[in-house]
């Protein structure tokens, strides 16, 4: 994974982040997911663990942004899930305030729906 460089510094070359991840930056990086996965976890209410429990989901940090993704497995599932975006989300934001959710409604849809937790405001109610 190369690093974008941002040519408006001006560090000198030993203070610039290596251009190239070495692999105890993606065990680490790996070690930061499972524990947020964990964590996010022990905290959900019953509602979301219920609602979880039938998706594939994790948190990985995603240029450096924590993202809860879950892939449902069908549209029902998708909706139960939409429904639970703002739960989810406030849970998600005590880990970090800029996190976001991405949901995949099936495994074979490219599409998603991504917000970011700071966004949940707009939502009043269950969609």
């Amino acid at each position: 994974m190369t690093i974008p460089r941002s040519p408006s510094h001006n560090l000198p070359p030993d203070d610039l982040p290596p251009e190239q991840l070495a692999l105890e930056d993606y065990t680490l990086r790996r070690q930061l997911d499972v524990a947020l996965t964990q964590r996010f976890q022990e905290s959900s209410n019953i509602t979301s663990q219920e609602v979880l429990s039938t998706c594939e989901w994790s948190i990985k940090t995603i240029t450096n942004i924590a993202t809860l993704v879950i892939v449902c497995p069908d549209k029902m599932t998708n909706w139960k899930v939409l429904n639970q975006v703002i739960p989810l989300g406030n849970e998600l934001a005590k880990l970090s305030k800029d996190a976001k959710l991405r949901i995949y409604a099936t495994p074979k849809m490219l599409e998603m729906f991504e917000i970011r937790v700071d966004e949940l405001s707009v939502y009043q109610g269950p969609l």
